[in-house]
């Protein structure tokens, strides 16, 4: 990607960053050949295969691509889903019986320790990944990385669209999964206000074409699908709106009072009664909340799954909210059990999904009625949650907080929770604008976090850091001092 940077007569610096070309494209494709070349004599039967995925929807997502592709060839195959694994667990994978480790959705910040405790063993690698990482030649090692080519992962492909490409190139039987890289692309928000850049955009084109995907325009919110309508705005969390969401009677009045039957969902309703509903809430939320960020997160396209081949929501928004319901409330399996075609978990993971809208809305709730409780710092602001909201939930809480106007944007947010009596977690958000101005919550959590004793990493716009309880000061401190560009 080309990036200008120049200062204007203020003395402030203009950033522009320019799509990718067709070169870097190309450049991708030709990493996913070799990732093919890799791949395809190592699909005998007798190939013991684990598979590392990180546990969110993107994850889940890749992880069902990939074991649907080996499952057709036979191979035996383990999958764990896990946040990115410390060395001391690398090593003790490797200490397994496992021929082949594929990782996905991580590994990329994890190489050393892969080099070291797996590959130094002689057993193959494959990363697949679209967190920024430098990787070593190996003749047991093959990785697709959108960063080694010039792209964005950000925001150009996910994880699952990575692995898919993979297996598409693989086999062209295998296109109907194509649905699933485009969970994981709306689950790691991935979608910008114009819609999807580069592969993405190629992905969700192609898919399109196959006749495997529709797409159109109304409420994006969770539940469309599934719930009435009444309950559907009840559980409202993106955008989470303090008037509504949580509030049965507020939702009901808003429903009778456009003349609505309750007992339908949004989709049944159709598309003029889901602008009445969006314009009500317009004017009820009122300016200045209701500018074109909050607009575009209430209203525009929803991305229908019309393929039988795929069990789980036909709207892609709810079933990337699923998968990561599943991932949030540590269980992962059921959702990874829908996407790979298991269709008797579909209710169970569906209740799962239910159940952390229900937790999300009492995380909101106590956002809003703390936010007075955010410190700030020269470069970001932050917020301590000790106990009272789980490390799996926070990081979503942010997202939904910036995006419904409940936080400011002018920089990024921080959000501590306790994870033991030793060890805290630290999720980041930052907004696309942000980074275009030259701000990277990912590399500013990593280096921050090694400099305290723990580990972390991410994306320009998300990111997360494990860190020693006791080192928290010294970790804000070094967090604010990257984000500055200063160094130790």
């Amino acid at each position: 990607m080309l990036i200008i940077r120049w200062i204007n007569k203020k003395g402030s610096t203009k950033v522009v960053k320019f799509p990718p070309s067709r070169a870097e494209i190309r450049r991708f494709q030709r990493a996913v050949e070799d990732v093919v070349s890799f791949l395809k004599p190592r699909l005998g039967g007798d190939t013991r295969v684990k598979i590392i995925s990180h546990t969110d929807a993107d994850g889940i997502a890749a992880a069902a691509i990939m074991a649907r592709c080996l499952y057709t060839y036979n191979v035996p195959l383990n999958v764990k889903f896990a946040h990115p694994l410390k060395p001391d667990e690398i090593a003790e994978l490797g200490k397994g019986n496992h021929d082949f480790f594929i990782f996905l959705d991580q590994g990329s910040s994890q190489i050393e320790a892969i080099h070291k405790f797996i590959l130094g063993r002689k057993r193959d690698v494959v990363v697949i990944d679209h967190h920024p990482g430098e990787f070593p030649d190996h003749p047991n090692l093959a990785y697709l990385n959108p960063h080694t080519c010039g792209l964005n992962g950000a925001k150009d492909v996910s994880a699952s669209g990575a692995v898919y490409s993979v297996v598409e190139q693989l086999d062209r039987s295998f296109r109907p999964l194509v649905g699933l890289a485009i969970v994981g692309a709306i689950g790691d928000r991935q979608e910008l206000f114009s819609g999807f850049t580069s592969i993405n955009d190629t992905l969700i084109k192609r898919a399109i074409d196959l006749g495997f995907l529709r797409v159109g325009e109304g409420l994006r919110l969770i539940g469309r699908t599934l719930n009435q309508v009444v309950e559907c705005l009840r559980l409202m969390t993106r955008p989470y709106i303090p008037s509504l969401s949580g509030n049965l009677s507020a939702c009901r009045s808003l429903v009778d009072a456009l003349g609505l039957s309750p007992s339908s969902t949004l989709a049944e309703l159709g598309l003029e009664a889901e602008r009445k509903i969006k314009d009500a809430i317009l004017a009820q939320v009122g300016p200045p909340a209701t500018n074109e960020e909050f607009y575009r997160r209430l209203w525009g396209a929803i991305y229908t799954l019309v393929t039988e081949d795929l069990v789980g929501p036909r709207d892609l928004g709810e079933y990337a909210a699923m998968l990561d319901a599943c991932a949030n409330l540590r269980k992962p399996e059921f959702g990874f059990a829908v996407a790979v075609g298991d269709q008797s978990t579909q209710s169970e993971a569906l209740a799962i999904l239910n159940r952390h809208q229900e937790q999300m809305l009492n995380v909101l709730e106590w956002l809003v009625s703390h936010l007075d409780s955010f410190k700030l710092t020269p470069r970001f602001r932050h917020i301590y949650f000790g106990s009272l909201v789980g490390p799996t939930m926070v990081g979503e809480a942010l997202s939904l907080a910036i995006e419904s106007g409940l936080v400011a944007t002018d920089r990024p947010v921080l959000g501590i929770t306790e994870v033991s009596a030793e060890e805290l977690k630290v999720s980041a958000r930052s907004t696309p604008i942000l980074a275009a101005q030259g701000v990277n919550v990912g590399r500013a959590l990593a280096e921050a976090a090694k400099a305290v004793g723990g580990n972390g990493g991410g994306h320009d716009v998300s990111a997360a850091a494990r860190i020693p309880r006791e080192r928290m000061d010294e970790f804000i401190a070094k967090v604010d001092q990257t984000l500055s560009g200063g160094s130790e």
